[in-house]
């Protein structure tokens, strides 16, 4: 899955931002720079998915000489 971060400013100046295809609050690190860049937090809402453990994937692949 494609990985977005949507920012947007509304007529009265705020900055709201929004992530897609983050795992778990993987989103808060990937935007931790641009938090630092834009400024005081005023407001956070975490979608549901942030609650969901993200668990890694991997797969064992054998050589079968």
């Amino acid at each position: 899955m494609m990985k977005l971060v949507q920012i947007t400013v509304t007529a009265d100046g705020r900055v709201e931002m929004s992530t897609y295809g983050f795992p778990g609050k993987s989103c808060v690190e990937a935007t931790k720079f641009l938090k630092e860049l834009l400024g005081e937090e005023t407001f956070i809402k975490m979608k549901p998915t942030a609650f969901v453990p993200y668990v890694a994937r991997t797969e064992v692949v054998q050589n079968r000489e």
